[in-house]
């Protein structure tokens, strides 16, 4: 480990006309950039921050140096360079440790600065033996790739490979050093949160000196490639593994200096080490190579085999890859993405379905027991988001329960995955416990980490599929604002609610794998995002203060829809009566008793008649009939305002 502490500046040069300059550092080792935070206006900085190089077992040599950079920051286009200078890593070889030492600066004109003074510490730990070897791979386990640094550094940071069931540590075999023909099959999946708006993205896949790229996808930061590239190499397979594989990601509708989106570059010998010669549909975290610092600039999915003489390559078939995401992530050296945690408030739920058998009722009925007859749901919240899951607690025999708990998990931001799945489960005693309903939170829609502009909030403001009637509160920060949802409603839609003891094709739909045919309930929550913190307990109780303030948004109102019926042609043979039903929710619905009496909401039965060619018809001649629903919701007028007025506005900045 070397670490490096930055402590203060004397007498920085003044660059600026009317104010004092806003110094920071950046530090450059093998590299890695790594930088201060910046002191508004003074030209006497001090910083007192430590910046930490992880070595990865392997340790610097007289002849590495540490590059250091004084820059000027500046809120608007790129920072200023005032100096920089370069520190040699021999003396604090010997040392370990070198205190307060002066670093002398020139200015990028090549000036020495001499009233300039820059005081760093130097601090260095010699890997030990067991250090040598970076990383123990076990197998089965899905986050073994996550933290593994992807840096030429020579054979000895690959010593490791997956062993069988032991995950026992054992050295890879030596490198031949005859020539022989290899072939590097790279496919190119998909791109997603591309950094940037209205995008024209291409991929450049290097190897060597041959570079081959795919097709260009218009009007999108999420394009699908679907390609793959061949490249045939002869040589010796130390050599192979010494070599590099870079991806590029260019918007190819811009200037060729900022074309580039983000860049990843990845060992051969890091694949080579693999099971089979190859990693199967990774997602690679772009970054910008020349400003780590500045976060990810988007994901790639590829796979890369390389085969040798009388190789097979190995199937490329993952159904369930999109499971579990964040685990599959590749990361370069250097870049560090934000720890967050979600937070979902769980509420309440209402109008659940009936999911159990009513034998037991049945039979005290027949009895005339005396006990209540309990509702046939036992219901739960599962929270799921990048393969991790939590649930709530289990509310036994009620159909509109009261979790009032919070349900907390960990993530790196910006995440890649961009779907919140939130799902009512059934508990049952004796099977498996039964999928209620499901539904998405599209992370996109909840939150703006670009500067996209009025446009992009309206669009998500405007999708009624997800949002629903509830309420979405924005807090915009300087590039946007983070995940942010609640408290509202929820509706809930999938199969009929009618129970069924036997299975049918529509159960699926409770999945969330298909738009719903009915409703089937909602659910009450908030989901808030925290920055820089992970959780501690996965669930906790919300607190009073909490459930007081979402009152407000629980107040109801009585609303009655009028609906008459002109006409009903065109009908199949039918043998039976026919009626007509109209519901909201729950009210209307007359296979339903747990809202009260629905027969208002319903046509009068009717025979149809044969038209004379095809056709059936209902005989209501002069007299149509007219229904009615009765129902109670929560008043949205003042949000319909808000969102109207938004519409204007936008429509005044398009057109005008």
């Amino acid at each position: 480990m070397l670490k490096v502490t930055v402590h203060n500046a004397e007498r920085i040069p003044n660059m600026e006309r009317f104010t004092n300059v806003d110094p920071m550092v950046t530090v450059i080792f093998q590299g890695i950039k790594k930088q201060t935070n910046w002191q508004r206006s003074t030209c006497d900085p001090k910083w007192e921050e430590t910046l930490d190089f992880p070595l990865n077992g392997i340790p610097i040599q007289s002849t590495d140096t540490l590059e250091i950079h004084l820059k000027d920051h500046e809120t608007i286009g790129a920072n200023k360079l005032i100096g920089q200078g370069s520190v040699l890593l021999n003396d604090v070889m010997r040392t370990s440790t070198i205190k307060r030492r002066l670093v002398q600066l020139t200015n990028p004109q090549g000036v020495l600065l001499e009233a300039t003074k820059l005081y760093i510490t130097l601090e260095y730990t010699s890997p030990s033996s067991t250090e040598k070897m970076p990383i123990s791979l076990k197998s089965g386990d899905p986050n073994q790739f996550d933290d593994v640094p992807l840096q030429n550094i020579g054979d000895t940071s690959w010593a490791l490979e997956a062993s069988g069931d032991q995950g026992m540590k054992r050295p890879i075999k030596s490198r031949s050093m005859k020539a022989q023909d290899f072939q590097i099959r790279i496919k190119i999946f998909q791109a997603r949160q591309l950094d940037g708006s209205n995008l024209h993205p291409v991929c450049r896949v290097r190897v060597f000196t041959s570079v081959k790229q795919t097709k260009i996808q218009k009007g999108t930061n999420q394009p699908y490639f679907n390609e793959v590239f061949f490249f045939n190499i002869n040589m010796s397979e130390a050599e192979l593994c010494d070599e590099m594989i870079e991806f590029e990601v260019c918007n190819s509708r811009t200037l060729r200096a900022d074309m580039k989106i983000g860049t990843f570059k990845m060992d051969i010998g890091y694949i080579y080490s693999q099971p089979k010669h190859s990693i199967n549909r990774k997602w690679l975290l772009l970054s910008d190579e020349d400003d780590r610092m500045a976060g990810a600039r988007g994901y790639l999915k590829v796979s890369v085999n390389i085969l040798g003489p009388g190789d097979e390559a190995p199937s490329q078939e993952n159904a369930a890859d999109d499971d579990d995401i964040e685990s599959n992530l590749l990361k370069p050296a250097g870049l560090m993405l934000r720890p967050a945690t979600f937070v979902l408030k769980v509420y309440k739920a209402d109008d659940l379905p009936r999911m159990d058998s009513a034998f037991l009722n049945g039979v005290k009925k027949l009895f005339h027991a005396a006990e209540d007859i309990k509702e046939l749901v036992d219901p739960y919240v599962v929270f799921s988001f990048a393969g991790q899951q939590v649930s709530t607690k289990i509310i036994y025999t009620c159909s509109h329960p009261e979790f009032n708990q919070e349900l907390r998990l960990g993530l790196k931001f910006p995440s890649m995955c961009d779907k919140i799945v939130l799902t009512v489960m059934d508990w049952d005693r004796l099977q498996f416990d039964d999928i209620t309903c499901s539904t998405l939170l599209h992370i996109n829609r909840l939150c703006d980490d670009r500067e996209n502009g009025i446009n992009h909030y309206m669009d998500r403001l405007t999708h009624s599929d997800t949002i629903g009637v509830g309420i979405l509160e924005i807090f915009t920060k300087d590039h946007g604002f983070l995940p942010t949802f609640g408290p509202c409603w929820i509706n809930l839609y999938g199969s009929p609610r009618e129970y069924s003891e036997v299975p049918t094709v529509l159960d699926e739909l409770n999945s969330g794998k298909g738009d719903g045919v009915a409703y089937r309930g909602r659910i009450f929550v908030e989901l808030q995002t925290i920055l820089g913190e992970t959780p501690n307990e996965p669930i906790g109780e919300i607190s009073n203060s909490d459930l007081i303030r979402t009152l407000p948004y629980q107040s109801r109102k009585k609303y009655k829809l009028h609906a008459a019926f002109l006409d009903a042609c065109m009908l199949y043979e039918h043998e039976s009566t026919i009626e007509f039903e109209i519901s909201i929710g729950n009210y209307g619905n007359k296979f339903d008793d747990l809202v009260g009496n629905a027969s208002c909401s319903t046509t009068p039965p009717a025979n149809p008649v044969f038209d004379g060619t095809s056709y059936y018809f209902l005989p209501w001649g002069h007299i149509k009939p007219c229904v009615q629903v009765a129902s109670e919701w929560e008043d949205i007028t003042f949000r319909l305002e808000a969102m109207n007025q938004l519409s204007k506005i936008r429509l005044f900045i398009v057109y005008y």
